[in-house]
């Protein structure tokens, strides 16, 4: 009875470390991506130091129960040409241009999370972060023509809650391609 007992216990071991070795690569994977994107912001923008545009905003905190609404990434990380308002969550042209999005997100405890970057209250891509296990990431990216005074900002599709941490995991980026 008692190797069974033992046997039962290892397992229950072994599985929570495997779920955390899952959510610590998840939020590895996410990280990873928003440094990417953020290094190739950094190498490939060399236009007029007046034309400069790139952003990268963060939620640092979970929640369980989030479910309508713009996400409100409220931790700026870059803010070059200050067309990111984190107060709102919503990005505004500084310009007309071509500007990249990107935004990724990890779902919370196997709740489902759909959401969509936004222009101008037209949804133009969505992503999810799909509920089969914990801790699954959401990524998209998109490309648009921008006119000065346009809006972009990412909000909720499906499902509710999210999942971040004080080195955010949940972020929304963009910057302005040279023309």
């Amino acid at each position: 009875m008692k190797t069974i007992e033992n046997i039962h216990n290892t397992t229950r071991a072994l599985k929570a470390d495997v779920n955390q070795y899952q959510m610590d690569h998840l939020k590895l994977s996410a990280s990873v991506s928003s440094l990417e994107l953020f290094r190739n912001n950094q190498t490939s923008i060399k236009c007029d130091p007046k034309q400069e545009v790139a952003f990268t905003a963060a939620v640092t905190s979970l929640s369980t129960t989030w479910n309508s609404g713009t996400l409100m990434f409220d931790v700026v990380i870059t803010n070059v040409g200050n067309g990111y308002n984190p107060r709102s969550g919503v990005f505004t042209s500084p310009g007309k241009g071509t500007y990249v999005f990107y935004v990724s997100a990890l779902e919370y405890l196997q709740q489902y999370l759909g959401l969509e970057i936004v222009l101008n209250n037209v949804p133009k891509v969505r992503l999810i972060g799909e509920s089969a296990a914990a801790y699954q990431t959401g990524t998209n990216m998109v490309v648009l023509n921008l006119q000065k005074g346009d809006s972009v900002w990412v909000r909720h599709h499906r499902g509710k809650g999210y999942y971040s941490h004080s080195i955010p995991v949940t972020t929304f980026s963009g910057f302005l391609l040279p023309s």
